[in-house]
């Protein structure tokens, strides 16, 4: 039963990763339209969610 729950963890951590890609994504694509100091809170927020997601598949824990 352990196992399951791992595999829900690390399941969970990809698309949170995935999340994480998409924000970066959106934020270098606000970036290069304008350059306003809000525009790059999207990326920001991009690379915090992605590096949560890496480091929970890393570790094993949610966050």
């Amino acid at each position: 039963m352990q196992l399951h729950k791992v595999d829900r963890i690390k399941t969970s951590n990809i698309i949170t990763m995935i999340a994480g890609v998409i924000f970066i994504g959106l934020g270098i694509n606000n970036i290069l339209q304008s350059s306003q100091w809000w525009r790059y809170v999207t990326f920001i927020i991009g690379i915090i969610i992605f590096t949560m997601g890496a480091y929970g598949y890393k570790t094993g824990k949610r966050f």
